[in-house]
């Protein structure tokens, strides 16, 4: 098959442990795109996020962030696609998560808006070392009423998120998304909302088939691009889930598993 769009997850696929880029697999993606073939990233980091990985990789093409709420180009800024969280419902969810004290993050114009400072702040963070706006409000949940949240993002135990994201999908069902996008983070967004779905709407812009399309990914939040596209590929580190609907499972991050699945299916072609 000649393909012609690569979709990336960022953290545990082409992200390591540290947040670095394997330099194998840096090459890889250049030698793809060199033959042609367009190369997005699709995270649920926020833009300001994920832009700084993008220029890294010299990847030119609109990027799927937010779980794939946004569409945008990276150098222009230019929107393609962006679907807010219902205020009221976004509201009414982080109601009930600090009812159970569940610290809640809303994203709120590339910002990053909290109730109060907890350590569960400081933890996120730490996958953020590119620095990022935090703004604290007490009334955080009349602030995502009047000004809808692009998502929300919940951190705690897993064995705590396991079971709000499995409450919350309940709750919401057919309101709200919700996944789980780390074993730390449940994550809500607008009903619809997937990378899958915006993977979607990324390649038919692009004018590009389905089957043409390679994603790779290794958590619950990539489930939907790696079913949706014509080659889904798990991480050899990615969630049994994803091992289970994979077209192939590759190597780990660690093993620069991108590298390999580039070398495998676009460079040998």
């Amino acid at each position: 098959m000649n393909y012609k769009l690569l979709a990336l997850d960022l953290d545990g696929t082409t992200l390591g442990t540290k947040l670095d880029i394997n330099p194998a697999v840096a090459q890889a993606i250049a030698a793809a795109q060199a033959l042609g073939v367009r190369v997005t990233i699709a995270t649920g980091r926020m833009f300001g996020s994920t832009v700084p990985y993008a220029r890294q990789l010299n990847i030119h093409d609109p990027v799927i962030c937010y779980q794939g709420a946004l569409i945008r180009d990276p150098n222009t800024g230019e929107i393609f696609q962006h679907v807010v969280t219902p205020g009221d419902l976004a509201a009414e969810a982080i109601e009930m998560l600090s009812a159970r004290d569940i610290f809640t993050i809303a994203y709120i114009d590339e910002r990053l808006c909290v109730a109060k400072q907890r350590p569960e702040l400081d933890q996120y963070l730490l996958w953020h070392p590119e620095g990022i706006e935090v703004v604290i409000d007490p009334e955080l949940a009349a602030l995502a009423r009047e000004r809808p949240p692009t998502k929300l993002l919940f951190v705690s135990e897993p064995a705590i998120v396991e079971r709000e994201t499995a409450w919350l999908a309940e709750h919401f069902a057919g309101r709200l998304s919700t996944v789980r996008s780390h074993a730390l983070f449940g994550e809500l967004t607008a009903p619809g909302v997937s990378k899958g779905a915006a993977l979607a709407a990324l390649a038919a812009r692009l004018g590009i088939a389905r089957e043409q399309v390679i994603a790779i990914g290794d958590h619950e939040n990539d489930l939907p691009m790696i079913e949706w596209a014509g080659l889904g590929l798990a991480m050899g580190n990615a969630i049994p889930a994803a091992h289970a609907i994979a077209d192939a499972v590759i190597p780990s991050v660690e093993q620069a598993g991108v590298a390999w699945a580039i070398e495998r299916y676009i460079l040998t072609n």
